[in-house]
């Protein structure tokens, strides 16, 4: 019988995907970060205390980006408005999720993570403590890589 993995067992493997941000930021900011370092998965909004509060993914700005600017570029109007639309915008008004929906604790097992990346729709987590406060992340990749390193290691049945 094999021990049930824990969040513990996989997220420290593969180091820091996501990067931690002021809750306060300003959503030009967050653009700049994923314009400027492409390999980061997610952007965590936190509090003071560094609970995690939100989390801003691309496909998340995506669908801002397409809502708001959309009709303004197809209305033709001059890219300095839309730069200044841009300008005022909070990062936690397209952020989704916070820490009790979104955060995953050390001791939850690999199957609820995965469960819980299914029901956000997104392939990375924050992986929190008892505040809320960001420890570190998990990423759905290191679930599946995981899964493939012990099926790997599985014994194959013997046939007698």
């Amino acid at each position: 019988m094999s021990a049930t993995l824990m969040v513990k067992d996989v997220h420290p493997i593969h180091g820091t995907a996501a990067v931690t941000v002021d809750e306060n930021a300003l959503l030009k900011s967050v653009i700049s970060i994923y314009a400027t370092n492409p390999g980061i998965k997610g952007i965590f909004l936190t509090d003071a205390q560094n609970r995690f509060t939100g989390m801003v993914s691309r496909l998340a700005i995506q669908k801002w980006a397409e809502y708001e600017l959309f009709g303004k570029w197809q209305n033709n109007e001059p890219d300095s408005l839309v730069s200044e639309m841009v300008e005022d915008v909070q990062a936690k008004s397209v952020a989704r999720g916070d820490w009790t929906s979104f955060g995953l604790k050390l001791n939850d097992t690999l199957q609820n993570a995965f469960q819980r990346m299914i029901q956000s729709g997104e392939d990375i987590l924050p992986v929190v403590d008892d505040e809320g406060r960001v420890i570190g992340d998990l990423l759905l990749s290191e679930i599946l890589m995981k899964a493939i390193e012990i099926s790997d290691n599985r014994e194959p049945p013997s046939i007698i």
